[in-house]
């Protein structure tokens, strides 16, 4: 008698789902590339392996979870589009969508370690991606390089979210280490879980960071005989700082994956939203255009601190003469100001100042600016952060799959719109992410169009972290819209802080 759970190409799922070919196998399912009859279109079926199916409980927490996912939408997740059990075998089954591309795994397994602007743009994407899922109550719990599909088009999704979920209520707690059942991938397992502690988005967080210090060192931090033995040095022990592998990492990249792989979850970073704003804001110009002393010294809880060559020194001899040379100055300078000739010019009378001083505009109103093609809303919930006074909490652009929105619009922005109408002086943008550009308009009202808002008062390109100040040029009016024409290579913006100075004029 024929084995009804037997998976073959040419098999129809639920009357509906055509199987053409497998494209991929795990622990626990495997994925076949099919066609939706009824909608025509080419999807990705995940299929419960037979052991794991034959589990009454699993297959509903399986459902579940599924159906969580399903309410996940956003352009770094993959799309989960229907869930259900084929009659026939009673095979649990997934469809989602069909992403052209290769996994993270695929290519570095052929192409190696990865250039760190690369790494930073896919960390940047998985994170965008997290960031949603928790604040909508979804904890990943096996984020891995086999989750993270690179598509044809450039952009980056993760898959399989709530899966391991439904795997690791299975167990009681404490059972991972116990029995050596590994729930989850055990190269990327966070502490808490491999303690069967509680675990919340800073796993997933832990997880990116192995995977970016996969990504940077070709390896990652920890490799072993079994998974026990693995899962067991992510709980115990400190991995090796990355620039001690491999050469070149920019310092402030480093800094990031060590604070990610916290062995603590209260020393990493408090949110995926956090992470990412740090990778936006990384300096991927030459590693020793970051100086050492602009470090922290003091690393994590709970992470080792990298030793640093005599070569990686060699600054400290030119600063020193560059600091005598300025104590000589500063001695000839007060030398001078003693002389009479120095006493007179120092001391000469200028006459009033000719310039009023500039003071900040109370803000009344800040919006996002996204009109059709755009779906006229931009991670509204973040808006608050820009004038919240702290440049560490950040309002986001999405991710797009180019510097130049995937060709789908024209732009993004910020409105801001103040009390009343004045003469404006400027607007200072603060912002970590490097590499895009922005054009400032003025108007008196928020205008609905782009085309409303007029000429643009100041432009500005190859915007490059910090603060950049955009002039308004005295020009009149009670609103500015901060509009975002390049997304710079991370492709996705972020803006701590918008502050709006006026000249005040005389009653």
């Amino acid at each position: 008698m024929p084995d009804s759970s037997r998976i073959d190409a040419e098999r129809v799922l639920a009357g509906r789902y055509h199987l053409r070919r497998p494209i991929a196998r795990g622990g626990m399912a495997e994925v076949w590339e099919a066609t939706d009859e009824i909608l025509g279109r080419p999807v990705a079926i995940k299929i419960l392996l037979p052991h794991l199916a034959a589990d009454q409980s699993f297959r509903e927490r399986f459902r579940r979870e599924a159906i969580a996912a399903a309410r996940l939408a956003h352009p770094n997740v993959v799309a989960t589009f229907d869930t259900g059990i084929d009659p026939v075998g009673s095979v649990p089954y997934i469809v989602m969508e069909l992403v052209p591309g290769r996994t993270l795994y695929q290519v570095l397994a052929t192409d190696g370690p990865l250039p760190p602007h690369r790494c930073v743009q896919i960390a940047v994407q998985v994170a965008a991606a997290l960031d949603y899922a928790h604040r909508h109550g979804v904890v990943h719990r096996d984020v891995k390089p086999g989750n993270i599909l690179l598509g044809d088009d450039d952009r980056v999704k993760v898959a399989d979210f709530g899966i391991a979920k439904a795997a690791v209520r299975g167990l009681p707690a404490g059972d991972l280490t116990q029995t050596g059942a590994i729930v989850g991938t055990a190269k990327y397992l966070s502490p808490e879980q491999v303690n069967g502690d509680n675990v919340d988005g800073r796993a997933d967080i832990y997880a990116l960071g192995v995977v970016l210090y996969e990504m940077l060192c070709g390896r990652a931090p920890f490799v072993g005989e079994s998974d026990v033995a693995i899962a067991l040095q992510h709980a115990q022990s400190q991995p090796v700082s990355p620039r001690q592998v491999r050469a070149g990492i920019p310092r402030p990249l480093e800094a990031i994956v060590l604070r990610a792989l916290a062995k603590s979850p209260a020393a990493r970073y408090p949110t995926a939203g956090d992470m990412q704003t740090a990778l936006l804001s990384v300096d991927l110009g030459p590693d020793d255009a970051v100086p050492l002393v602009m470090r922290d010294p003091t690393p994590p809880e709970g992470v080792v601190a990298p030793t640093f060559r005599q070569s990686e020194r060699s600054w400290i001899y030119p600063v020193a003469g560059i600091v005598a040379v300025a104590v000589v100055l500063g001695i000839i300078g007060v030398l001078f100001a003693t002389t009479d000739t120095g006493k007179r010019l120092l001391n000469q009378d200028t006459g009033p100042s000719q310039t009023a001083p500039t003071v900040p505009l109370t803000i009344t109103q800040v919006k996002s600016f996204d009109p059709p093609p755009g779906s006229q809303a931009e991670h509204e919930d973040e808006l608050v952060n820009l004038t919240d006074g702290d440049p560490s909490t950040t309002w986001r652009t999405e991710s797009y799959d180019s510097p130049t929105f995937g060709g789908l619009k024209q732009g993004v922005g910020v409105i801001l719109r103040f009390s009343g109408v004045g003469k404006l002086d400027e607007v200072k943008v603060t912002s970590p992410t490097r590499g895009w550009s922005a054009r400032v308009y003025v108007a008196d009202t928020p205008k609905a169009t782009l085309a409303e808002w007029g000429d643009a008062v100041e432009t500005r390109t190859g915007i490059n972290g910090s603060a950049t100040t955009f002039s308004l040029h005295a020009k009149p009016g009670g609103a500015i819209l901060v509009w975002i024409t390049n997304l710079g290579p991370s492709r996705q913006v972020a803006i701590g802080e918008l502050e709006v100075m006026a000249t005040p004029v005389p009653g």
